[in-house]
């Protein structure tokens, strides 16, 4: 699987738990970790190299300082560094050894 394709799926992912913990089990922590999960995987874009989107990480920097003061904040930190995390990851471990 590429980086882009797992980027991808995260992001559904992310959608998916945000509907799922906003209508089927409310639970604000589990909105907070979609949330992060679907801004934080769209925050690094990935084509020949990964390369930052200033947007969402923006978009990203004004969530956190939301859930810092008025909800969740480690909830939110976690599904960001595991939407950013995991497909960098993958792109290190496929990127050929020079």
């Amino acid at each position: 699987m590429s980086p882009h394709r797992l980027s991808q799926a995260l992001a559904l992912f992310g959608v998916t738990l945000y509907a799922y913990f906003l209508f089927l089990r409310p639970n604000q922590e589990g909105m907070a970790l979609a949330v992060g999960l679907f801004v934080g995987t769209m925050g690094v874009a990935y084509g020949e190299r990964p390369f930052p989107v200033p947007f969402f990480l923006g978009l990203y920097g004004v969530l956190f300082l939301l859930q810092l003061l008025f909800g969740h904040p480690l909830a939110f930190l976690l599904g960001g560094l595991l939407g950013v995390g995991l497909p960098y990851l993958l792109y290190r471990l496929r990127k050929p050894a020079k």
